[in-house]
């Protein structure tokens, strides 16, 4: 997937047509792989509903010839003598016509069949693909959602999948089925006469050259549109999570108005892929029907000199439109195959990008957490601003059980000591050790279920509030949820409406107060019974009435586990065992409150410049 600041120059470079842009269909491999028997017997089926299309086209020129003659010897016959045709009287009106009903029936069967077959085998693909995409996009290390917006993300994978199910549901068998017909039909056409199949054949270079231009436009052209559509619903996605945000600032029209420039770019990029594929269908139309008109012209004057057959003749007929409906329908189905190309190698790129989970299964390594935990001359930077160090060579130690506040000013890099600690980033130099074991030698998906995260900022599930609850500890009992919530101070009010633990929260949790909000999140931590804990400002947006009941609820989760606090509010921080300073990336002091008040340094007048009352 291209990333939102790839240049426009770079994206045509991508689009340029190479036979090796061919490797999107081996890119699906692994996913065809598991249906590989599947897929031959796909197409043994539309061989044989292709050379039926043929034979159908043969009889109808057969039933014309007759008719025009009046019932002469039929040429069909030793054509197909000895063969599953024996006892049907060919040279005669009603044998032919029960023929093509019965050759009909056969057909249609078979095309049904083929339809449900490859629409089955493609959802089963699908399936897989969306799982493996889904579990590529949320295990991927946090760098990659600094870089790329969640919409952008969401719609590649929506309009790239949907792309690539097309094309393997329905364009790839039908690009299979008009490529029998083509060489089937021209084959056919040379038996009746070499001398107007080798007059139709000059067209078809022509046509391929065309087709070939029309095809790398349209890839390019399609790029661009899924860019503009994953742009558009960048904005949707942005407008629907900050819509409060929208509606307090009055700015429902400048939304709409940013909104419409974006579709109005899509439109025009639909529109000029319309001119193309119009220029192309009148070329076509021009051109091959020209062709077949030059075709028929000649065949008349063979037919009428008596070197060419009447029934070869409608049959060269039929068939010619059949071979040019098919040298139509693979030039337009080029171009969506050039799409579905385009769709594979978008959604390969994201399915390769680094991940920090691979593979991921219900069982985890478990491990023991309540120890030290020491940070070791631990050096941080952002890669996309290198220039910016955040953290200065620090080195700290919280013991098992200990609570260390953090206090500091913004951007003094208490929020990253909380991302480290949680895996989200990795140290530029020093490492982090857990009883001497360095962290990152650890299994990660088995370390972070050994610690609970409460953010300033919940994010609730748009669930019940049992399920959200429950996130901490997927297969928790309802008296172990029921609890949780009472440790939390939160069962009063869960109590209080009306269906309970099963009330909707509401997407992101928009139901409920953010006190409430709160409480369910620590809630969630109690039941995950944590060796770690992490509070990352978490009553620094509540009233005073609300941060009363959160800090029980924290005081409760806080006993016998390290604790990392990073907090503003002094009722959150004085109670800590230690607390620590942090100034530009380095700690500056270390102590208890009584301790680091008297001495009248710099955490000292962090407490004064935000007027707590201290008593």
């Amino acid at each position: 997937m291209m990333s939102e600041n790839t240049t426009e120059t770079e994206a045509p470079k991508k689009n340029r047509f190479k036979i090796a842009d061919l490797r999107g269909f081996k890119q699906m491999w692994p996913y065809l792989r598991p249906h590989k028997f599947g897929f031959v017997f796909g197409i043994i089926l539309i061989s044989i509903s292709s050379i039926l299309t043929l034979f159908v086209t043969r009889l109808w020129g057969q039933l014309g010839g007759v008719g025009i003659m009046g019932g002469a010897e039929s040429k069909l016959e030793t054509e197909f003598e000895g063969g599953v045709l024996d006892g049907f009287n060919l040279h005669n009106l009603e044998s032919i016509g029960w023929m093509i009903v019965i050759v009909l029936i056969i057909q249609a069967s078979l095309s049904f069949f083929r339809v449900y077959h490859f629409a089955n085998m493609t959802e089963k693909m699908m399936l897989t693909m969306r799982r493996d995409t889904f579990e590529a996009v949320i295990s991927m290390p946090m760098d990659f959602y600094h870089d790329r917006r969640v919409g952008d993300v969401n719609s590649r994978i929506s309009a790239d999948i949907t792309s690539i199910q097309d094309t393997f549901t329905i364009t790839l068998a039908e690009l299979i089925r008009q490529t029998i017909i083509l060489f089937g039909g021209v084959a056919a056409l040379s038996y009746f006469s070499v001398d107007l199949t080798l007059m139709m054949l000059g067209t078809l270079p022509v046509v391929i050259l065309v087709a070939f231009f029309f095809g790398k436009f349209i890839k390019r052209l399609s790029k661009a549109t899924q860019d503009e559509i994953a742009s558009s619903n960048v904005i949707v996605q942005e407008v629907l999570t900050g819509i409060i945000n929208v509606k307090a600032f009055a700015n429902e029209w400048y939304e709409r108005k940013r909104y419409t420039g974006s579709i109005k770019t899509v439109r025009q990029l639909a529109m000029k892929g319309a001119m193309g594929r119009g220029a192309f269908t009148s070329f076509i139309i021009l051109f091959i029907f020209g062709a077949i008109t030059l075709v028929i012209f000649k065949g008349a004057a063979l037919m009428q000199s008596g070197d060419l057959a009447s029934e070869h003749f409608f049959t060269f007929l039929l068939m010619t439109g059949l071979v040019a409906g098919s040298v139509g329908g693979l030039a337009s189905l080029f171009g969506v195959v050039q799409k579905g190309l385009g769709a594979i190698d978008s959604l390969m790129e994201l399915l390769k990008e680094k991940r920090e989970l691979d593979g991921l299964k219900e069982e985890v390594t478990k491990y023991d957490l309540r120890k030290s935990i020491k940070f070791e001359k631990v050096k941080f930077f952002y890669s996309s601003r290198k220039d910016l160090t955040i953290l200065h060579d620090l080195s700290l130690e919280i013991k098992a059980g200990e609570q260390v506040a953090l206090v500091g000013p913004s951007g003094a890099g208490k929020s990253t000591l909380a991302s480290l600690m949680l895996r989200f980033e990795q140290p530029v130099s020093g490492r982090i050790t857990i009883d001497g074991e360095d962290v990152t030698t650890m299994e990660l998906r088995g370390f972070r279920k050994r610690i609970a995260y409460v953010p300033q900022e919940v994010i609730l599930f748009g669930d019940d509030i049992r399920g959200n609850i429950a996130y901490g500890k997927l297969d928790a009992s309802d008296e172990e949820i029921k609890d949780a919530a009472k440790r939390a101070h939160a069962l009063e009010f869960i109590e209080s409406f009306p269906e309970g633990f099963q009330t909707l929260v509401g997407e992101r949790g928009i139901q409920l107060s953010g006190g409430q909000r709160q409480r369910i999140a620590i809630a969630r931590a109690i039941l995950r019974d944590p060796d770690i804990l992490i509070l990352d400002e978490a009553t620094s947006a509540l009233d005073s009435v609300s941060e009363k009941e959160v800090q029980a609820a924290l005081e409760e989760l806080m006993k016998d586990r390290s604790t990392l606090v990073i907090a503003h509010r002094l009722s959150t921080i004085k109670n800590a065992d230690r607390i620590l300073v942090l100034i530009d990336g380095e700690i500056v002091e270390n102590g208890t409150h009584d301790n680091l008040m008297k001495t009248e340094g710099a955490y000292f007048r962090h407490v004064k410049s935000q007027d707590y009352d201290l008593q």
